[in-house]
């Protein structure tokens, strides 16, 4: 299950970022209309809301399984492995009953105004119940995938496993930004580049 997550994430966080481009694509569109042609679509800004609103909520797993959220964790990194693991586990299930309660929400939306039939007010008269029902897939997505890093992680600390729980589940460092920076832009092979950051590590 993990791993066909991990799978389906990937997959949307590229869509995310597509939509991201498409945002662009649209305002740039939209501007040099204005200015030069004279007209403009009436439809950009319906449109880069809803591509913003699907292109967020799409990668917010997979934005968890790359520990790319923001944390606050000075005092977390303090604490002695045993305490830190259940923190992070802690946080997870927390994750998870905020998400629940923004899936319910998204999903109540996007149910009643299909029920509705309601429709945006631009020309577009975009049916409603598209863009938030996919807004809430973003959401499904999300739970799920905090569900199984939660059981996934207590399985690990159960296992004996704590310290490999605790490198999944926290965030990200600067040796982890370095050396992925320095292996995507090819500078160093990947054993070369973590060995580069580890180096380079603050005492």
């Amino acid at each position: 299950m993990y791993r066909a997550l991990a799978w389906l994430n990937g997959r949307m966080l590229v869509v995310a970022g597509w939509c991201y481009l498409a945002i662009t694509g649209l305002i740039t569109f939209d501007i040099v209309a204005r200015r030069l042609l004279g007209f403009s679509t009436e439809a950009t800004t319906e449109l880069t809301g809803y591509l913003m609103a699907i292109g967020m909520s799409w990668g917010l797993a997979g934005t968890l399984l790359e520990r790319g959220h923001v944390r606050i964790d000075v005092l977390v990194r303090r604490l002695p492995l045993g305490a830190r693991v259940w923190l992070h586990i802690a946080s997870l299930v927390a994750m998870v009953a905020t998400t629940a309660f923004f899936l319910y929400g998204a999903f109540s939306l996007a149910r009643d105004s299909f029920e509705l039939g309601s429709t945006d007010l631009s020309s577009l008269r975009t049916p409603m119940a598209v863009p938030q029902g996919l807004w809430a897939a973003g959401f499904a997505l999300l739970l799920l995938t905090a569900l199984a890093l939660v059981l996934r992680s207590v399985a690990g600390v159960l296992r004996g496993e704590a310290d490999q729980v605790d490198r999944t589940l926290m965030s990200r460092t600067y040796e982890d930004e370095a050396a992925e920076t320095l292996e995507a832009v090819g500078a160093a092979p990947a054993g070369d580049a973590a060995a580069a950051a580890h180096k380079g590590r603050a005492p």
